[in-house]
């Protein structure tokens, strides 16, 4: 499918156009809602070097896990 210009549409394809983006506009804003419900708020704070490898051994791990879980 070709891409016109706007210049280049008919009135019923900017209609068409706009109803699209609006449209996807919606859908990101109902993730967006979505991702802020699942955000957690950050209360982090820095860490020695034995805590930060062990988060990331830890995390390593978890990702291992979720790997054989999800197949």
């Amino acid at each position: 499918m070709a891409v016109k210009s706007t210049t280049q549409m008919t009135k019923a394809e900017l209609i068409e156009e706009i109803i699209r983006q609006r449209n996807i506009i919606g859908e990101l804003n109902s993730k967006i809602d979505e991702l802020e419900g699942m955000a957690i708020q950050s209360t982090s704070r820095p860490v020695d070097a034995d805590t930060s490898r062990l988060l990331s051994s830890m995390n390593a791990r978890i990702k291992e896990l979720e790997s054989k879980i999800n197949g």
